[in-house]
């Protein structure tokens, strides 16, 4: 499954590339993430949990920035698994910060290749949970924008 996405954010593309960056804020986020363990300047593991219907799965999920040229692009690859699931994803993330007049235009590109029980849902729900998850992060990271000292709840 490929997503695309862009969101205009009031901020200079710096200070978004500095939050992007940020492990704990970016946990505050990022929808269902519970934890997040940094393992290297380029390698994070974290725990997710995300409902589907009525199925809920918890990842453990391990990313890696494979390529950054600050603060304009940012390439992350990853897995992760739900045992209880038996499902499994990989993913590749492509960002880029574009400057815009008073702010900065995010564009997202994931590919996720999604197997196991979860994989059996189909495209079109997994797209629809995808579009929400965007929307719910693209106000967490506009509120933390906005109010940095305060996080987000």
């Amino acid at each position: 499954m490929e997503i695309e996405k862009s969101l205009w954010l009031k901020a200079p593309p710096q200070q978004v590339w500095d939050l992007l960056l940020d492990p704990v804020a970016m946990m505050a986020c990022v929808p269902g993430m519970q934890a997040v363990e940094v393992l290297s300047p380029d390698e994070y593991l974290a725990r997710m949990k995300v409902s589907f219907s009525f199925v809920s799965a918890s990842f453990a999920f391990k990313t890696r920035i494979v390529e950054r040229v600050a603060p304009s692009r940012l390439r992350a690859e990853g897995t992760g698994e739900d045992n209880a699931l038996a499902s499994s994803l990989k993913q590749r993330t492509d960002i880029v910060l574009e400057p815009e007049a008073e702010g900065t235009r995010l564009h997202l590109k994931v590919q996720v290749d999604l197997i196991g029980r979860l994989g059996t849902f189909g495209l079109a729900p997994m797209k629809t949970k995808a579009d929400r998850l965007w929307d719910d992060f693209g106000q967490r990271l506009a509120d933390r924008l906005a109010h940095p000292a305060a996080g987000v709840t």
